[in-house]
């Protein structure tokens, strides 16, 4: 998949919430392989360490109605801070302490305009695009296993 074919997020906002969903998404070995390319060796201060806790979920009711607790998730989070004062933050459904630490100076790195280039091009849509062959082979797979029902109604003559 091409770079022009993955959705592109448009406010800064959104920018954001795109490469920290691809950095909480994204395997934990693929991720450290693709920073491992660039060598970077930023220095940070750890404002938060790793730590597991829970987060509820919630449902609606056909998807659109009333919300309802639908269970509980484990979550990681940790926060960093870079030299000039950016906080990084990552946040992950699971028990994995050093892929939210990772996450969080990856998120830092990527609001500094000297790194977010790179950090683009060699992490974030490299495993934008691997998330998005992934979803698209559950969807081919779910639509071959599709059974369409259908009813013949007869004439009771």
């Amino acid at each position: 998949m091409s770079h022009s074919q993955t959705q592109q997020p448009s406010s800064e906002h959104s920018i954001r919430q795109h490469w920290m969903a691809v950095l909480a998404n994204a395997s934990y070995p693929a991720l450290v392989s693709r920073w491992q390319q660039l060598n970077l060796d930023p220095e940070c201060e750890i404002i938060r360490q790793p730590e597991v806790g829970l987060a509820r979920l919630q449902g609606r009711v056909g998807g659109t109605g009333e919300r309802f607790n639908l269970g509980d998730t484990t979550i990681t989070r940790a926060a960093v801070r870079l030299p000039n004062g950016t906080l990084g933050y990552g946040y992950l459904r699971g028990r994995a302490k050093q892929h939210a630490l990772l996450s969080a100076v990856i998120d830092a790195l990527m609001q500094n305009r000297e790194y977010a280039p790179s950090l683009q091009e060699a992490v974030i849509q490299p495993l934008a695009e691997l998330q998005q062959q992934a979803k698209h082979k559950t969807a081919e797979h779910a639509a071959q296993s599709k059974v369409d029902f259908f009813t013949v109604v007869r004439g009771e003559d």
